[in-house]
This record gives C-alpha cells, sequence and structure tokens, in this order.
C-alpha cells in the first residue's frame, strides 16, 4: 500500500470517530449473557487441528534446538551493508 493511500485511511477513520459523539466512541459494545458464551464455543475439529500444530511447532522446536553445531562453523546468515545504488528521489 502506497503512503499517500495509507495516509488517506487513517485521516478517514480519524475524522470517522471524531464525528461520532466522545461518550459513544469510548462507550464499550453491549454484551447479551447468553450471546457471549455461544459465541467463544469452538468446534472439537479445530480445536483437535491447533492442538495437531502445536504439538508439530513443539516438536520442530525441540529437534532445531538439539541440533549440535561443530566448533567453529559459520552462521547462517550475516548482514553485510551495502551501498546504494542510486540516489533516491522524492
Amino acid at each position: 500500500m502506497r503512503r499517500r493511500r495509507f495516509v488517506k485511511l487513517l485521516a478517514a477513520g480519524a475524522a470517522a470517530i471524531l464525528t461520532q459523539p466522545v461518550e459513544k466512541t469510548l462507550a464499550a459494545p453491549a454484551v447479551r449473557a447468553g450471546a457471549s458464551a455461544a459465541a467463544h464455543t469452538v468446534p472439537p475439529a479445530l480445536r483437535k487441528e491447533v492442538a495437531n500444530q502445536k504439538k508439530s511447532v513443539a516438536d520442530t522446536l525441540r529437534v532445531i534446538r538439539a541440533y549440535k553445531l561443530p566448533a567453529g562453523s559459520r552462521p547462517a546468515s550475516v548482514f553485510r551493508a551495502e551501498r546504494r545504488g542510486a540516489p533516491r528521489g522524492r
């Protein structure tokens, strides 16, 4: 997204908030007692998939952390600053 478009969207959002009364902007949305519990239920299949992905990530991290590098080995990446090819235009 270009900077000008971002600034326009930011200004439009700020203007939309500023046109409302302050009390309405700062007020918390009203939540019904029964709607809160129903909205946060997670299907069992989704819960199982999240657990599988967490286990997979934990296993992968365990393998990476257990890997022993040989003494004196080079780092995987090294940052080296380079000169900019052409001057920037504004």
